[in-house]
């Protein structure tokens, strides 16, 4: 399993990507803005948290498979946070999660951090949530926001320690939803705006 960061010339099929894998839920923004936030930003008009999300496309041989992303939050430097992890509908049930999910840990382990945390949507997860708890992920309930989903927060301790929990501190998820909600149009210009 080979995770190839996502730049300038690979971010349209990262895009694609996350597309096929989430179709509720629109990444190019979140994307874009990993290329270059102060970039972003400036073509935009959109402030986006600095988060420093760097996001990869997962391959198996030549093939990409899904993709994957770290980001971190300056209130919590310790804890390494999973962005848009999923594999490609046809690629599933080969055991390419569990690879790019273990890759990710090892990665987020080599730049340092101590825990890796990430939210999802209980109900429409299940498959990815037997997956995080297989790994040895703990769950707990989030409700430090109102959001129109079940939200849970999974925690795992990356050097095999005892794992902290999140603790229901909040997250402003709320913000994030509204990029994922901007008008195709709009977004379609701002994409239109990074060809190079």
């Amino acid at each position: 399993m080979r995770l190839e960061p996502v730049d300038y010339t690979n971010y349209k099929k990262a895009i694609e990507i996350q597309k096929e894998i989430f179709p509720e839920e629109d990444g190019t923004l979140n994307i874009l803005a990993s290329l270059d936030r102060d970039l972003f930003m400036h073509k935009t008009g959109l402030f986006y948290e600095d988060d420093q999300v760097k996001y990869y496309i997962a391959y198996s041989g030549n093939e990409a498979v899904g993709i994957t992303g770290i980001y971190h939050y300056d209130y919590d430097p310790a804890s390494a946070w999973l962005a848009w992890f999923g594999v490609l509908p046809d690629k599933r049930r080969r055991y390419y999660g569990e690879e790019i999910l273990e890759r990710t840990m090892e990665l987020a382990k080599q730049k340092g951090f101590e825990t890796m945390r990430l939210y999802t949507d209980a109900i429409g997860n299940a498959d990815a949530i037997k997956l995080y708890e297989k790994l040895g992920f703990i769950g707990e309930k989030y409700s430090a926001e109102k959001l129109s989903y079940d939200c849970y927060i999974y925690s795992k301790n990356l050097h095999g320690g005892k794992t902290e929990p999140w603790n229901n501190r909040t997250l402003e998820l709320s913000y994030q939803s509204e990029l994922e909600h901007i008008p195709e149009e709009r977004k379609r210009e701002i994409l239109e705006s990074y060809e190079l």
